[in-house]
């Protein structure tokens, strides 16, 4: 015995699929699928382009023994929630390092491949070659960092940059900017 409705459903379910793949394919064959992994935590949003950088980049932000076991004490389960443990954790040592604590912080972090990958970002937004690591977008209030050349240290320094960035109404001379960013750098592992 045929039964009209179901049939029905089953049509329109599979309408509703390749609808759905259609529109997956046409966003990954123009670009606009990008994002491997995206999720917020405290401070921060954080975006990434594949699995492998993520647990790339997890790996080479080392806190060493003593901050590692603070983070091991949130709730802790996914490389995901280890990430955004970690960030939020430096980004508060590097607000107590630079003694600002700016309302309602919150960036945006792009984790990349490498410096070829940060230096294309770079030349987008900026029309500029440059063979960097990481930097700050004081614009787009978004860090940018090549997940194989990750550390504390250059990790830190951007973070300096954007708790800078955030604290001031008005933005200091860059020279200045730069200073704080370099003392975030120093001091956070300490």
């Amino acid at each position: 015995m045929k039964h009209p409705q179901r049939d029905k459903k089953r049509a329109g379910c599979s309408l509703v699929f390749l609808l759905t793949c259609g529109f997956l394919c046409l966003a990954l064959l123009t670009g606009r699928v990008q994002t491997a992994f995206a999720r917020s935590a405290r401070f921060v949003s954080i975006q990434c382009q594949s699995r492998d950088d993520l647990h790339e980049f997890n790996d080479n932000i080392y806190l060493g023994k003593t901050l590692s076991r603070q983070i091991l004490r949130k709730d802790v389960i996914t490389v995901e929630d280890e990430v955004n443990a970690k960030v939020d954790f430096i980004v508060a040592k590097v607000q107590t390092v630079l003694n600002m604590y700016p309302r309602g912080i919150h960036f945006t972090l792009v984790i990349l491949h490498d410096k070829k990958a940060v230096g294309r970002a770079y030349n987008q937004a900026y029309h500029k070659k440059v063979n960097y690591k990481a930097y700050y977008s004081l614009s787009r209030k978004t860090v940018y960092i090549s997940a194989d050349d990750a550390s504390l240290r250059v990790l830190s320094h951007e973070i300096g940059h954007m708790v800078v960035d955030h604290f001031f109404k008005v933005r200091p001379p860059y020279n200045i900017h730069e200073l704080m960013a370099q003392f975030a750098e120093k001091h956070v592992g300490d």
